[in-house]
């Protein structure tokens, strides 16, 4: 009997340890990240280093979530921290789009062309034709020389993956996001709501090229997640439960 308590002693020491290890390492992230998004002349830390230092923030988290669903013989606290995560998710998603500084249109470049933020934009930021960007930016850059393939395959990449956590997170949310011709017409609806906000606001690009990697990217994550053996996974991380009674 001493050893079982002395066990769920040190299991409730991990648990609380570990979701408040993750707390504080969140408040330096954000203090972090504050600093070295508004930094214009220096970037300490890349896009993809500051997503694998929130996705570890969150494994953190979880893992201290699970011990105390395994401790307390509930897990009512994995949706609460599945929300947590899909905030965080929603202010990435929103910091990379519309609120980093280096989105904004260089007021240099405005002066030396002669042209309104308006003209300037829809010159150089808008593009309504399909592939447009994809054919002219990435691939034929690639062949002329003018960008290389780290830079094409990171851009390509990045906005295939960038709406992919919706798979995950509207279906385990809303049941009814659960169906393909439901969740289609929800992913269409937000990128295009985040394209446009950029478009009304000027910063980054609004590109249908965006919107047809962005919700493609989430769309096929949404089917990957219907294989059983990944449907069960995804089951697993919503309710808690990696183990059968």
């Amino acid at each position: 009997m001493d050893k079982i308590r002395g066990g769920l002693a040190r299991l409730r020491h991990a648990d609380v340890w570990r979701l408040l290890a993750a707390g504080l390492l969140l408040l330096l992230f954000f203090f972090a990240d504050n600093r070295t998004r508004h930094c214009t002349e220096t970037k300490f830390y890349s896009p993809w280093l500051r997503c694998l230092l929130l996705l570890c923030i969150c494994l953190i988290a979880y893992l201290g979530g699970l011990l105390r669903a395994a401790r307390t013989g509930s897990a009512t606290m994995i949706p609460f921290l599945l929300g947590v995560f899909f905030l965080l998710y929603l202010w990435m998603i929103l910091s990379f789009t519309l609120l980093d500084q280096g989105l904004r249109l260089n007021a240099d470049r405005l002066a030396e062309q002669g042209l309104t933020p308006r003209q300037y934009y829809l010159r150089w930021f808008v593009n309504f034709r399909p592939f447009e960007s994809i054919y002219t930016v990435y691939i034929k850059g690639m062949l002329d020389g003018y960008v290389n393939l780290r830079y094409t395959l990171l851009n390509l990449l990045g906005n295939l993956c960038a709406f992919m956590p919706f798979a995950f997170f509207l279906p385990a949310f809303f049941r009814v996001m659960r169906r393909w011709y439901v969740f289609l017409p929800t992913i269409l609806l937000i990128v295009a709501a985040v394209e446009g906000m950029q478009f009304w606001l000027m910063v980054g690009s609004c590109d249908v090229d965006d919107l047809i990697l962005n919700a493609g990217g989430a769309f096929l994550l949404f089917w990957l997640l219907r294989i059983p053996p990944l449907r069960r996974f995804c089951e697993c991380l919503r309710t808690g439960r990696f183990t059968r009674k």
